[in-house]
């Protein structure tokens, strides 16, 4: 019989829910699709894996393994992490320093303040020496920013002295003390901190920023390391609101809801002032619904709830609050990312994105994760067992959400990648694939001082992780499965007998362990089922100026091919290609299978 052939693209990523006859349309889609990750160029790629900040020095924040992990943010070339009762920096993961400290010195002589007033006039003091403007100063235990300083004697305060009476004598304190200091200093207790949400308001402390943090219990925290290396921590204490779980920077202000008491209220700080909740321009919006998330989008601010959704704007002068839809809410905030010109975001119905359209003011819903329900119903089910995070991997317009469970395996811990990307027919969508033995239990995506994106996470280990880097799971074998769904080659009576499998697979380095599978007629246990297939030896060509030693095989092909013999014959198959290793990852971009035409049923 004369020979034929059909040639595959790999595309579609992970279809969970549609039938097998259509899934006969789209044979390159995936039925299994686990720690790849699809292209925005086309196939599917085996994720990288991850490795401790730090490699073999890595060092835990607190020292104690047992501590809990509450929340970590990419900072000033480092990290910000929080472990345990307390917060902690480091710039490399070899050694950290605990950052809830006091970090003001107090000052020679005295001061004096008068209720209403922005004048601080000293006695025996060196104002000109000790501050700038932009500089903290603490007087009788409220904080606030020098604006000005006009002698030793004298300088102005950004707003007017919350005292109510003239105080004189008031011993004066300045902000910002040396990381050698910092272990001698008073610890500031942050008492059952639970999920920290950050945000760095750039515009303030130097060129690293300041961070804005809040965690469901305590003040509103203040960190920044000063361009001169001293260290500067606070809570807010200026009527700030206590106990909020949800912060977000917008029109250059500070907003921040999710206090238990008050679960409906969105409060917002003085413009230019993130630490002033009480001024003219600072105030609070009641939704009338539980605010679950928020997140700013293009000119206005997103009011996530847990039944609805809300637009806010115009804050510099009559707030504008409008409805964006009363039907659906937000299961989770910490699910919420900007990705390609979107916010996704978790709702009971699952992954949903908020679309601008061309008309002006006008908003709408669409659902994305129609193809992986089953996982996002899984989510949405048992999320009070899980603890949700999320973030972006913005050089390849993707998005990660992450489900860890407390006390589960790490072999059982698992996520979600979504990759934006424009279908074959110029089609925006989402590609979805899943995560296995990640675990991951916060997570953040962040830009160095240089531009270049940092990605980290944490788990239950006390370590923190450097994300998508390396090619194992911290020494573990990565486990990779993609398997399509069954295919009849355009027709489902005829019986195919299968010879030959070229593959069309980038390596990034060497992988010599990637392993085929085939099964006939959705794998009947009537029809033999051959064995495993081995793909061979793949290398990645080494490119002379180009090439790393140890990773690329001089005389290798750019696009290598492989023709894999197989054996078998049913009326539809499918192909499964899996790998159990640490070694470089690869794509698999498509395959030309060559069979036989035998009887029809």
């Amino acid at each position: 019989m004369p020979t034929q052939g059909a040639s595959i693209t790999v595309q579609g990523g992970l279809d969970l829910v549609s039938s097998s006859h259509a899934l006969f349309r789209t044979p390159g889609a995936a039925t299994v699709l686990q720690n790849f990750e699809s292209s925005t160029t086309g196939g599917y790629r085996r994720i990288s894996g991850f490795e401790k900040l730090g490699t073999t020095s890595a060092v835990i924040p607190s020292g104690v393994s047992t501590d809990a992990m509450h929340g970590i943010i990419g900072y000033a070339n480092g990290v910000v992490v929080a472990q345990g009762t307390n917060l902690y920096y480091s710039l490399d993961g070899t050694s950290y320093v605990q950052i809830n400290k006091d970090t003001f010195t107090t000052g020679t002589g005295t001061v004096s303040i008068s209720a209403g007033s922005p004048t601080v006039t000293g006695t025996a003091t060196t104002f000109t020496v000790n501050f700038t403007a932009g500089d903290d100063i603490k007087i009788d235990g409220n904080f606030y920013k020098v604006l000005s300083i006009a002698s030793n004697t004298s300088l102005t305060l950004d707003i007017n002295a919350d005292t109510s009476t003239t105080q004189n004598g008031l011993s004066y304190f300045i902000g910002g003390i040396a990381a050698s200091s910092l272990a001698a200093a008073t610890t500031i207790p942050r008492t059952n901190q639970t999920n920290l949400q950050f945000v760095n308001f750039e515009s303030t402390g130097g060129s690293n920023g300041t961070l804005y943090f809040v965690d469901g219990v305590n003040k509103i925290g203040e960190f920044y390391i000063h361009d001169d290396g001293t260290y500067h921590f606070e809570e807010l204490t200026r009527s700030s609101p206590i106990g909020c779980s949800l912060i977000e920077r917008y029109t250059e202000r500070i907003i921040v809801s999710g206090q238990t008491a008050n679960p409906s209220l969105v409060y917002y700080s003085t413009r230019l002032k993130p630490y002033e909740f009480e001024g003219a321009s600072a105030g609070f919006i009641d939704v009338g619904d539980i605010v679950t998330g928020i997140k700013v989008f293009r000119n206005s601010l997103i009011i996530f709830c847990k039944n609805s959704i809300y637009e806010l704007t115009n804050l510099d002068s009559t707030p504008i609050i409008k409805s964006v839809t009363k039907n659906i809410g937000c299961v989770s905030g910490n699910s919420i990312q900007e990705i390609g010109g979107d916010l996704i975001f978790l709702a009971p119905d699952g992954l949903r994105t908020i679309a601008g359209t061309a008309r002006i003011d006008d908003v709408e819903l669409s659902s994305i994760s129609r193809k992986i329900l089953p996982l996002v119903n899984e989510i949405i089910n048992n999320f009070a067992n899980y603890t949700i995070s999320s973030m972006v991997i913005r050089e390849r317009s993707q998005y990660r959400l992450f489900y860890y469970r407390s006390g589960q395996a790490v072999s059982g811990q698992r996520g979600i990648i979504g990759t934006f990307k424009y279908n074959s027919e110029g089609i925006p969508a989402f590609e979805w694939s899943q995560t296995k033995g990640l675990p991951v239990k916060f997570c953040t995506s962040d830009v160095n001082n240089d531009g270049t994106e940092v990605l980290h996470h944490t788990d239950e280990t006390g370590y923190v992780y450097k994300h998508d880097t390396g090619n194992s799971f911290d020494g573990a074998n990565v486990v990779a499965e993609f398997q399509t769904p069954d295919m009849d080659y355009g027709d489902n009576g005829l019986r195919k007998s299968l010879y030959k499998v070229k593959t069309n697979i980038e390596p990034e380095g060497t992988q010599n362990d990637l392993l085929l599978r085939i099964r006939y007629d959705f794998e009947s246990g009537e029809v033999p089922q051959p064995g495993n297939f081995a793909v061979g030896n793949l290398s990645s060509a080494s490119l002379f100026g180009s090439a790393i030693f140890g990773t690329a095989t001089f005389g290798a092909t750019t696009l290598p091919s492989k023709s894999v013999l197989v054996t078998g014959s049913g009326f539809s198959n499918n192909f499964k290609f899996f790998s159990d290793d640490t070694n470089a990852p690869y794509s698999v971009n498509g395959m030309f299978v060559s069979f036989i035409a035998g009887g029809r049923r």
